[in-house]
């Protein structure tokens, strides 16, 4: 019987931690593409939410003081579009599902909506440390590749 081989293949990648979950940015080149286009595919995500909407009628201006005559179907809609824009965006960060992960342990959309700014500089800074990091390491083995090269000769 023949040995097969195995060749392991490590993600690229990082461990992100919001609040006390951990969930992983790909920083591979095809999703790094996808994070800096992040505005441009969550703004088409939220023309497709404001599309679902596109029937319900939102007040121009809300009286707080006037509570009772305050349509709750209305609010209730205005919240899922901006909620569904939140969730596309982290949804785009770390992959589909990790909105609702995170949104089920932190049911506070304002919260949430708040924290992408700093999760996109921090993966942002991240992410140009690793750049460096990979910069090095091929100015390494360019310079090794060299000299085995002069060797040769």
């Amino acid at each position: 019987m023949s040995k097969g081989i195995k060749i392991d293949i490590k993600r690229t990648g990082f461990p992100v931690k919001i609040g006390n979950l951990e969930l992983w940015f790909d920083s591979s080149l095809e999703n790094l593409r996808t994070f800096f286009n992040i505005e441009e595919v969550a703004q088409e995500k939220l023309k497709e939410a404001q599309e679902k909407a596109k029937y319900i009628h939102f007040p121009d201006n809300i009286d707080v003081n006037d509570i009772e005559n305050i349509d709750v179907e209305t609010i209730d809609a205005a919240f899922d579009v901006n909620k569904e824009f939140i969730a596309a965006q982290y949804d785009i960060i770390f992959g589909d599902g990790a909105f609702k992960k995170i949104y089920k342990q932190y049911p506070d959309i304002i919260a949430l909506d708040q924290a992408l700014d700093p999760i996109g500089i921090a993966i942002a800074n991240r992410i140009e440390e690793l750049e460096s990091e990979r910069a090095k390491e091929f100015d390494k083995k360019k310079k090794e590749y060299l000299k085995k090269k002069a060797k040769k000769k």
